[in-house]
């Protein structure tokens, strides 16, 4: 037979599971208002973002292609063996730098057309829309922790310095190999450093809000300098983007 400590044992596990129940069965969604509310916050910082996130990737994609350019148009044009080495193998790193801009995605860049596109006619569009938005939002925030995980400091310093040695010990140019692996790592910091970094704010105010009640910075960030500095034929060359 059961006890009486395992009857009042066994009655409030009942209850406490009838009252869990309950509790997520009142937990009633948004209504329309709201979110249409949360929509116009997601949209208005995805919109901001947008700025930042082009000026930072044409800026270094630019940069990136015109040193890979210039310096392989060096190489072909100078007689002198030396300078033709420097400018072949800082065209290979500069090359190099292209490849987390093409290949991995970088969504703060059009995540703000993405939402804006959808459409937010009926209760169901807005409710779909939302969910897009969040979804879009954390996405951007993700990659932007993502660019700056320790492993991308490891791997450029690796890269650039890989470059030097193939000058210093593969053509016998130590000085412009120890130039080219010491501006390669300044670069490549300068390059993760630089990287926009609102959608990672905007993300923990939306989740410390929990979408809902006021939302405190409206205004995006500062119009700012992003800065790079690259080997250039066994030197270095200092440019930005506004």
């Amino acid at each position: 037979m059961m006890t009486n400590l395992a009857r009042t044992h066994l009655a409030f596990l009942v209850a406490s599971a009838i009252s869990l129940a309950a509790s997520s069965a009142g937990a009633e969604p948004p209504s329309d208002a709201e979110v249409t509310r949360r929509i116009a916050f997601l949209q208005g910082r995805l919109d901001q973002g947008t700025v930042a996130a082009n000026r930072w990737w044409y800026g270094w994609y630019t940069g990136w292609s015109a040193l890979t350019v210039g310096q392989g148009v060096i190489a072909v044009a100078v007689p002198d063996p030396g300078l033709r080495a420097d400018a072949a193998v800082g065209a290979v790193g500069s090359s190099l730098g292209l490849i987390p801009l093409g290949l991995v995605p970088f969504p703060a860049r059009h995540a703000a057309a993405d939402l804006r596109a959808m459409p937010e006619a009926t209760p169901e569009e807005r409710r779909k829309k939302l969910a897009r938005g969040e979804r879009l939002l954390r996405e951007s925030a993700e990659s932007e922790v993502l660019r700056r995980k320790w492993f991308n400091h490891v791997l450029c310093g690796a890269v650039s310095t890989s470059v030097g040695l193939v000058l210093a010990l593969g053509y016998g140019r130590p000085v412009t190999g120890a130039v080219s692996a010491t501006v390669g790592i300044a670069l490549s910091e300068a390059q993760i450093f630089t990287m926009p970094t609102a959608a990672i704010e905007d993300w923990n105010e939306y989740q410390r809000e929990g979408g809902a009640g006021k939302i405190g910075r409206t205004q995006g960030p500062a119009p700012g300098v992003s800065w790079f500095v690259a080997p250039f034929a066994g030197g270095a060359m200092v440019g930005g983007s506004f």
